[in-house]
């Protein structure tokens, strides 16, 4: 029997995770390495978050397919959850509107039914309008991050396509993609992007989840848009958007070798990632989400090292359940499979999407009339990196300083008061992330 379940029911570190959809999987052409990449993903992204949602209509495609059959664990387990329309009785209803061989079919319906027992539900409207309404919202807006990232586009153009996404009734990805056919390739490619971003999140948004998001896919605000200050942000929340993001970095103690994540089963990371799924885990997981969008929403630069005092106690607090993981269990099963250490790294980190979809404060009523959460997990999204080399590392410790040297000149220039304790604050983030950083 399968269990039908409501997003609300979801608690602690949740991602929705999108690289599965077809739209990315088709322009891929070694699919192998690319499966190689998505096991991987799922693999950090298992050992870091209790729940993994995915589109049950991502599961309706050969690729999606024989990676599950192989690993049937992941969906007998619940370790991913399709998320089901709420009209629709089961993932296999997809299948009816596939083009699919009939033996195919049949062994997919088969496969499914015996092995999906939970879904998350989702609904068509709610989905639909908040990803019109945002996507037309952000390209109106001059200064948000796809106009600075489309400064070729005439207004005319801009008009055009912007009435025809909000004329549609139900806006499909399939109907932007044949509008924005009269942009050059640059510019079509850029807002494609953009549009899998606001889509994705508007997924993450109705199964109540954080964003895991393809790198490619994610536009988000420069360090040089930010120390140029051309952004729609104030002081306090670029502040708040650049600590966080290095708070979270500090989250696990160690980035996590490829070996490890290559040589490790998907049983093995079943019976690993038991501590995050404590109760009270997920309640101190929820509780950092949470004052953190508060902290943002709050713009309030005179109880800022307060409010980072409280934040860093609960993700300290957080980061034992992460060391029971990565620094106890880990080694113990490096050691009984032997694995010799490579020179590859893979960390996965937060972004703060706080730039995009209605989430800068004072610009409340789309977002109120979506059913905007306080706590907003689908604005925090997941980001996948690999170092392959001392170099890649060296750029990525540059990036890390630079975004440091800013928060510098904020804390500087700010009215803040305590401005000794938070460039400690800042300097022992730095320095705890820039250890991770180490071959």
């Amino acid at each position: 029997m399968m269990e039908r379940i409501e997003p609300d029911s979801f608690s602690g570190p949740r991602a929705y995770f999108t690289d599965f959809d077809y739209k990315i999987v088709q322009f891929k052409h070694n699919k192998e390495a690319y499966r190689r990449e998505i096991e991987r993903k799922l693999k950090i992204i298992f050992l870091t978050k209790n729940t993994v949602v995915c589109a049950a209509s991502h599961l309706t495609h050969k690729f999606a397919y024989e990676l599950f059959k192989d690993n049937p664990i992941l969906l007998n387990n619940g370790m991913i959850i399709p998320a089901l329309r709420d009209d629709k009785e089961h993932a296999i209803d997809y299948l009816n509107e596939k083009k699919i061989k009939k033996s195919s079919k049949e062994n997919m319906v088969a496969f499914y039914r015996e092995n999906v027992n939970r879904v998350v539900s989702w609904e068509l409207m709610d989905n639909s309008l908040w990803f019109k309404e945002n996507l037309a919202k952000e390209l109106k807006n001059e200064n948000s991050v796809i106009r600075r990232n489309l400064p070729n586009i005439s207004k005319e153009t801009l008009s055009f396509i912007i009435s025809k996404i909000e004329n549609q009734q139900v806006l499909s990805r399939e109907f932007i993609i044949e509008t924005i056919s009269i942009l050059p390739k640059y510019e079509q490619r850029v807002l494609l992007n953009f549009t899998n971003l606001i889509y994705h999140m508007s997924g993450a948004r109705v199964v109540n989840c954080e964003s895991a998001l393809p790198q490619e896919n994610y536009i988000d605000y420069s360090l040089a848009d930010i120390s140029g200050r051309k952004v729609i942000l104030s002081e306090t929340q670029i502040f708040w958007k650049i600590f966080l993001e290095l708070a979270f970095e500090t989250m696990l103690r160690k980035n996590i070798p490829i070996e490890l994540l290559d040589i490790l089963t998907f049983e093995d990371i079943y019976y690993l990632r038991k501590p995050i799924e404590k109760s009270s885990f997920r309640m101190k997981y929820d509780d950092l989400i949470k004052k953190s969008t508060l902290v943002i929403e709050k713009n309030n630069p005179d109880d800022i090292l307060f409010d980072i005092n409280e934040l860093l106690k609960i993700k300290d607090n957080i980061s034992e359940s992460f060391k029971e993981i990565f620094e106890l269990e880990l080694p113990e099963i490096l050691r009984k499979k032997h694995v010799e250490h490579t020179k590859e790294l893979r960390k996965s980190s937060l972004s703060i999407g706080i730039g995009l979809a209605g989430f800068i404060p004072g610009i409340s009523n789309i977002a109120n009339l979506l059913g905007f959460r306080f706590s907003s997990p689908e604005f925090f999204i997941n980001l996948n990196q690999t170092f392959k080399s001392s170099r890649e590392i060296d750029n990525y410790d540059l990036y890390i300083k630079n975004k440091e040297q800013i928060l510098h000149k904020m804390i500087e220039k700010s009215s803040f008061s305590n401005k000794s304790e938070l460039f400690e604050v800042v300097n022992l983030i730095v320095r705890s992330i820039s250890s991770k950083l180490m071959l």
